[in-house]
Formats: C-alpha cells, sequence, structure tokens
C-alpha cells in the first residue's frame, strides 16, 4: 500500500509541475484576461484546481476547516459559467499561486497518514488521488484550448514552438478497417482510475461496420472546404446549418488560405505551413457530420468506436488500450504535449488495436454520433456533478479517444469525452464509419 502512496505522491507532484510550467511563461496580463467567453481566464483555472484538491482531499478525508469560504463560490464551475468568469472578484495570480500551493502542502501531509482503506470506495487503491490528479491534467488541457482561441492577440506561445516530428511511413490516409458483427463488452468495472460514467462494463451488440483506419486528415477535409462545402446546406443538417449561417467559419479553426492557394494554420500564435498528412483539428461536431456526408460516411456510434479500440477478431476480453494492457509510451500514441499538436497519420503503427485501427488514442479526440446517456446500471460516484448533470443534454455528442494535449494519466479507450455540437475549441477531430 506504501508503494501506491508513494505513486501517487509522485503523481500529484508531476502534475502540479506540468501545471506551473504551462503558466509561468505567461505574463500577469495574459493569466488574468479572458480571451473568449467559452472559456475562463487561466488564473481561475489555478484557483479551481486548488479548491476542488482542498474539497476532496483536506475538507472529504480530513475533515479539516474551508481556507475560505468565498473560494467555493468564486470556484464553483456550476454556480459561475464560464462566460461571467472573468468579471468575478478572483484571485489574482499570486494568491492563487499560493492557495494551490498551500492546500498541496497540507494534502501530502495528510496523505502520508492515511489509510488507503480498502473497504472504502473513496480510499480503496487511492482512487480519490487518482481522480484529484485527473481532474488538474484536464484542467490543463482546457487551458490551452483557451490559449489556443487567443490566437494573435497573445503572440507566440513559448513552449508550442513547433517542434521536431515523430518518424512516420507513408499510408493511404482513406484506407477502412472491416469490424466484425457481434456482441462485445463496453465500458469498464474499473474502480481505480475510471470514472463513474464508463461504468459498468455490459454487453453490447455491434453490427459489422467499417471505418477509417486513420483519423481523417488535412487533405481529405481540405477537399471538402474546397468543394465549397461550407456553402452547400445539402451537406449539412437543418440544425449544422441554421448553426453555420450564424458563424463566419469557412475552415477549421486556425486555418487560413495563403496567396499561392495553400494552407496555413495558427497555433498558439504559431503560424505554418498546414501538414496534409496531419488529422484535421478543431472541428465542431456539426463541421464533422457534413464532412461525413460529403464522403458519404457517417460518424461512428459511441459502441462501434469502442469495439475497434479494445475488441478484435480473436478477442477474450477487451483491451484496456488499443495495443493491449501496457501503459502508453511514445512509440505507441502522440500524448503528453509532446509535439504540440497532431502527428502525421501513420506515425504510431505499434499503437494499433488488434483490428489494426491506427492513432485512437492520442492526436484527436474523435466526435462520435452519439448523444452522452448513463450506461445500463450505472451509479453515480463520488459527486452527480461530473457526468449526471449532462446526461441527456440534445446538445452534447460524445467524443472518444484522446489529443495530443491529454495526460497519460487519462487517456484510455473506455474514457468519455463530451462537448456542445457548436464547440470546437476543443481539441477534436474525426474519424468516418460505414455500413456494410
Amino acid at each position: 500500500m506504501d508503494d501506491v502512496k508513494h505513486e501517487l505522491l509522485r503523481a500529484l507532484d508531476a502534475t502540479r509541475r506540468q501545471t506551473g510550467r504551462l503558466v509561468d511563461v505567461l505574463d500577469d496580463d495574459a493569466l488574468h484576461r479572458q480571451f473568449d467567453p467559452i472559456m475562463s481566464p487561466l488564473v481561475w483555472d489555478v484557483g479551481h484546481i486548488g479548491n476542488f484538491e482542498e474539497i476532496w482531499l483536506l475538507r472529504r478525508l480530513a475533515g479539516r476547516p474551508a481556507h475560505d469560504e468565498r473560494y467555493d463560490e468564486l470556484y464553483n464551475p456550476f454556480d459561475n459559467p464560464r462566460w461571467v468568469r472573468g468579471s468575478l472578484p478572483l484571485l489574482d495570480r499570486r494568491a492563487a499561486t499560493a492557495y494551490a500551493a498551500e492546500v498541496r502542502r497540507e494534502a501530502v501531509e495528510v496523505l502520508r497518514g492515511l489509510d488507503l482503506d480498502p473497504d472504502e470506495p473513496l480510499l480503496r487503491d487511492g482512487y480519490v488521488l487518482r481522480m484529484v490528479v485527473q481532474h488538474e491534467a484536464q484542467h490543463q488541457e482546457t487551458m490551452l484550448q483557451a490559449l489556443d482561441l487567443a490566437g494573435d492577440a497573445l503572440g507566440p506561445y513559448a513552449l508550442a514552438a513547433p517542434p521536431p516530428r515523430p518518424p512516420t511511413r507513408p499510408v493511404d490516409d482513406a484506407e477502412r478497417v472491416r469490424i466484425d458483427g457481434g456482441p462485445f463488452p463496453m465500458g469498464t468495472d474499473d474502480t481505480t482510475a475510471a470514472y463513474d460514467n464508463e461504468r459498468p462494463r455490459h454487453l453490447v451488440e455491434v453490427p459489422a461496420f467499417l471505418i477509417d483506419r486513420f483519423p481523417v486528415t488535412n487533405r481529405r477535409y481540405a477537399r471538402f472546404v474546397d468543394a465549397g462545402g461550407y456553402r452547400r446546406p445539402e451537406f449539412w443538417s437543418e440544425e449544422g446549418w441554421a448553426w453555420r449561417r450564424t458563424v463566419d467559419h469557412e475552415a477549421p479553426q486556425g486555418w487560413r488560405r495563403e496567396r499561392d492557394g495553400s494552407w496555413s494554420v495558427l497555433r498558439f500564435g504559431w503560424r505554418r505551413p498546414l501538414d496534409p498528412a496531419e488529422p484535421v483539428l478543431h472541428v465542431s461536431w456539426f463541421e464533422a457530420e457534413a464532412f461525413a456526408r460529403f464522403e458519404g460516411g457517417r460518424l461512428p456510434t459511441e459502441a462501434e468506436w469502442e469495439k475497434a479500440a479494445t475488441w478484435g477478431p480473436a478477442a477474450r476480453r477487451p483491451r484496456r488500450y488499443p495495443w493491449g494492457d501496457e501503459p502508453p509510451t511514445p512509440t505507441r500514441a502522440n500524448l503528453g504535449r509532446r509535439f504540440w499538436g497532431p502527428a502525421p497519420v501513420g506515425s504510431y503503427p505499434a499503437g494499433a488495436s488488434a483490428w489494426g485501427v491506427e492513432q485512437l488514442l492520442g492526436d484527436v479526440y474523435e466526435w462520435t454520433s452519439s448523444r452522452f446517456l448513463p450506461y445500463p446500471g450505472y451509479r453515480t460516484f463520488p459527486y452527480p456533478e461530473y457526468s449526471e448533470v449532462f446526461f441527456g443534454d440534445p446538445e452534447f455528442r460524445v467524443l472518444r479517444g484522446a489529443s495530443w494535449a491529454t495526460a497519460p494519466s487519462v487517456a484510455r479507450s473506455t474514457f468519455r469525452n463530451w462537448d456542445y455540437r457548436k464547440r470546437r475549441q476543443i481539441m477534436s477531430g474525426i474519424r468516418l464509419a460505414w455500413d456494410v
């Protein structure tokens, strides 16, 4: 048990150092500024990370009093939707950082004397500690979404200077893989790290289908743009076209047509030529749906996506990751901000699923056609505000996989992300499916 505690204490420390690295290169104006109403000022995230940790590790586990009850009000995401957070009397950079650091100091003190009681679900195998680690890692990704939306207003973000790309191989970026029909066990019964919406494991019947071997590339998506896809209502659903008419989008977020007819892309204040072999990034569900119609395909269901990732022709049990049960490595998936963007398709053959589907984890989250709903037998744990309050909203759709910005501690084949259909600030991409 001591080994588990030491492992989790190291994870808490490593995750906090990553948060510090993201914000330390920013000046006070960038940290306090709200670049877009759909995202928080980054200083709110810093305070919220500290407040979440205080609630769960100090107050729930140790019964300690609140540092300041006003913080519960300021950093409650449900009482304060994103568009109002810039007007709140938030802690400034120094105070928010000091608050999070003080909470962490006390939390380490509590955890060193803590018994990970196997009869207590919150403590068993260190679940609550993993939840806190994942929560902070997920906020890092949210903070990066805000910085990416800032565009030229921020200037080049130092950490995101375009790095060398991973080695790749020539591939057919439109190749499809057949997934056989039949039942498979979807979800998980894991109680060490998985969120409640991933549980329980249950049998799902999935007919045979075809799925893209790789995520949709910029090359493929540019064909849709060049064919006038954003001006042709026949590719859009009624709701999608209504959304399209309210925005001025003519391409994915950050794309710009250059004088020679080529495309460039702006990421974190750096503009560079668009790599046609990279997965398309920053598209809404409506855009993904329209592209699918253009290509004569459709978005996969959540069950289809997971079957392609976790099952296989000779499988007896599902895999935790597409490649097996071993944790992610740099040869299997583009995670943890290694390249500050998606890697070209074909870069990770070692990360293929049993069916041969590649880059299911890392690079981009992938839109599915599925609404965000509870699995049969779902039970809320440990709080309803993570999953339960979002179930059934017709505006949400599920994304599966993980992005280049996702921490390895969060990436797994059963992880379920979700967002509004109109949103594209998320690190979202596309993988198409076809009926057989």
